[in-house]
């Protein structure tokens, strides 16, 4: 065999080799982002799969268990509510009745595993009324020694 035929054969290998593993590694990176009534629709076929589940948290379904650091509670689309189990520090603005976005997988009974909570916080920014509100009530430490 020629040395350019070897140089070809060679290239295409490596070539393809690198193909199978980006083509792998983006298979295992791809999160699937679903609402709780995708959810429900596909539980049994979406088990073994990391997912990114979006929705608002059921007002009173929160139940927090903070010695342990474990967080029950209810996302819903407004059609269907999915059951979320939680260990871990969630973020500072996740509370009842505002939106989250959690990923994990769905464990075998049926409750939706959260490695991951992401608060969603409001997307428009409005200032105080008078427009320096911060500024007028910051007092250093000196000063307010000296009121």
């Amino acid at each position: 065999m020629s040395k350019p035929k070897r140089f070809l054969i060679g290239g295409v290998i490596i070539l393809a080799a690198l193909s199978y593993m980006i083509y792998g590694g983006m298979r295992e990176a791809i999160v699937y982002f679903v609402t709780p009534s995708e959810l429900k629709a596909t539980e049994q076929a979406s088990g073994d799969k990391f997912l990114r589940m979006g929705g608002m948290v059921v007002k009173g379904s929160l139940k927090k268990d903070l010695q342990n650091l474990t967080y029950h509670f209810d996302l819903t689309d407004g059609t269907a509510v999915f059951p979320v189990f939680f260990k871990g520090v969630p973020p500072d603005l996740f509370t009842e009745g505002k939106g989250a976005v959690v990923e994990g997988r769905i464990g075998k009974d049926g409750v939706f595993q959260a490695t991951t909570i992401m608060a969603k916080h409001a997307e428009e920014y409005s200032p105080h009324a008078d427009g320096n509100a911060a500024a007028k009530s910051f007092i250093p430490a000196k000063e307010a020694a000296a009121k």
